[in-house]
């Protein structure tokens, strides 16, 4: 009303400008108002989702380090696989002497589009190893309890908030994340096995308990061929898997090495599933046998994709 009343008698504003200023005023103070109490109840629902996802026992927090992973490895995808569509874009209406902050730095590069997937895949693994060293770091604190089974949810928004921090950081620090990654990859992909088995021993006694289960509460035994088929049918589908992908990697090597190591590496796998079905094998479980060989398989396609010269198969950015 004041802008209103100097308007009327200022020559120079005429009557609409000053009731547009009447007008928005209002409005401005209205959204700003209302832009705050969203903001804040958008902050402490994070919060709150932050908080939530306390697992009790082991089994399950091991299950939520399984997800999580999977979770990095679906968002890396994601990224690198739209990064030359979204980053562009913002980068370029950086100011001049800026223009190169962080990720933007790919525009100079010879090859941008795969310079934008590179640093999304680095940026978005970078972001889990640190989560997992932090864990690490609470965990040998004492406090492993709480590392492993206090808020899951928080877990999974880490990654998303610190691959978003990690855009404005220099590419060289996660170019050199990338080379040490790639070097250090076969150790833990070895080390992983062991977790795969854990995996593998696990899926089998909790389908083959759940059979012994329906067993002795139904009369019949409709219930345990349904859970011993389920892990018969899921056994073939881990077998297929690994002979798929072992023809695959059979046709897509020339290295006269690298088919000696497929066929010698499928045959073993094959006789040791054999033996893990026999009586006087305590431990064996043919369904863990089977997760095992398809893990072999993919360890033989890292090793494959890493082969000089290009004589083994192309591996992706996400998995390379």
């Amino acid at each position: 009303q004041a802008q209103f009343a100097r308007s009327v008698s200022h020559p120079h504003v005429s009557p609409s400008r000053a009731m547009g200023a009447v007008i928005s005023g209002p409005l401005t103070a209205l959204s700003t108002c209302i832009g705050a109490c969203v903001g804040g109840c958008i902050a402490k629902g994070c919060c709150a989702l932050a908080g939530s996802g306390n697992v009790s026992n082991a089994q399950a927090a091991r299950c939520v380090m399984l997800w999580l992973q999977v979770f990095t490895t679906i968002v890396a995808w994601l990224s690198s696989a739209t990064a030359s569509k979204w980053l562009p874009g913002p980068c370029s209406k950086l100011p001049s002497d800026i223009d190169n902050l962080g990720v933007c730095e790919c525009h100079s590069s010879a090859d941008p589009e795969t310079c934008w997937k590179n640093q999304m895949v680095y940026r978005t693994e970078a972001s889990v190893v640190l989560i997992f060293l932090a864990l690490l770091l609470m965990s040998l604190s004492g406090c492993a309890q709480g590392a492993a089974r206090a808020h899951s949810v928080a877990k999974f928004m880490l990654v998303l908030l610190i691959s978003i921090v990690a855009l404005f950081l220099p590419n060289s620090i996660f170019s050199a994340f990338g080379t040490i990654a790639t070097s250090t990859s076969a150790i833990f992909l070895a080390a992983q096995s062991i977790f795969v088995m854990d995996f593998g021993y696990s899926w089998s006694e909790c389908w083959f308990s759940n059979a012994l289960a329906a067993q002795q509460r139904e009369i019949g035994q409709t219930g345990k061929t349904a859970w011993i088929s389920a892990i018969l049918v899921s056994t073939a589908l881990l077998i297929v898997g690994a002979v798929i992908l072992c023809v695959y990697l059979y046709v897509n090597t020339s290295a006269a090495s690298g088919h000696a190591v497929n066929l010698s590496a499928i045959i073993i796998s094959v006789v040791l599933l054999v033996v893990s079905i026999l009586d006087w094998c305590e431990h064996g479980a043919i369904l863990c046998s089977a997760v095992v060989m398809l893990y072999t398989m993919w360890l033989l396609y890292e090793t494959g994709s890493v082969l000089p010269d290009g004589r083994g198969p192309q591996s992706p950015t996400l998995v390379g």
